[in-house]
């Protein structure tokens, strides 16, 4: 009798191991589908996870917001410092279905700079960074601070905080961003063996 119960146990243990198992495998391809999905939707190499909204509509931040500023900074590629990344929503965007924007400020030879990208939603409240997205960047002169212009939820232009004294925000609109997928240092060159 012992030996039966021992042997019951075992089987309900095996039974139990293997329904973990395949919770955990479903789990997985659950995961794996959702990566796929994501993956599937954008259809673009490069693309990167910046931020998700949590349930009470916080922004939760994928990548450290240092890291995001070295990464400005790499595209800008003209001396700009950027101190401060954060996004926001556009003013005037649908309620429903927001566009939000990474938005990098910072400065150049004592001039303000900012750069805004927008961000391209799922969803399931998820944002990438997709590297066909437009750059905004912005160039003061004799501005201290510089904000971006939005209508319906989009970028049309620049204010400058003090329009006193010739003091003036430029906007450039360039295609696309290597943000995250900028090149690498190219490898030394290998030496042929003879």
């Amino acid at each position: 009798m012992l030996l039966g119960l021992l042997g019951g146990l075992v089987l309900l243990s095996s039974c139990e191991t293997a329904r973990t198992s395949k919770a955990n495998d479903e789990a997985k391809q659950m995961q794996d589908l959702s990566n796929a999905a994501g993956a599937s939707l954008l259809g673009i190499a490069g693309s990167r996870q910046v931020m998700r909204l949590d349930h009470q509509g916080e922004v939760q931040y994928k990548i450290p917001q240092s890291a995001v500023a070295a990464a400005l900074i790499r595209q800008l590629h003209d001396g700009t410092v950027i101190d401060q990344v954060q996004v926001r929503a556009a003013p005037g965007s649908d309620a429903k279905q927001p566009v939000y924007y990474l938005i990098g400020l910072g400065h150049r030879n004592g001039g303000f700079r900012a750069i805004a990208i927008p961000l391209h939603g799922t969803d399931d409240s998820t944002y990438y960074l997709i590297p066909t997205a437009g750059r905004y960047i912005i160039t003061g002169v004799g501005c201290r601070t510089c904000y971006f212009d939005f209508e319906a939820g989009h970028i049309i232009g620049t204010t400058c905080e003090d329009n006193s004294g010739g003091s003036s925000c430029s906007l450039q609109v360039l295609n696309a961003n290597q943000v995250f997928t900028g090149s690498r240092p190219a490898a030394p060159p290998q030496k042929k063996r003879r």
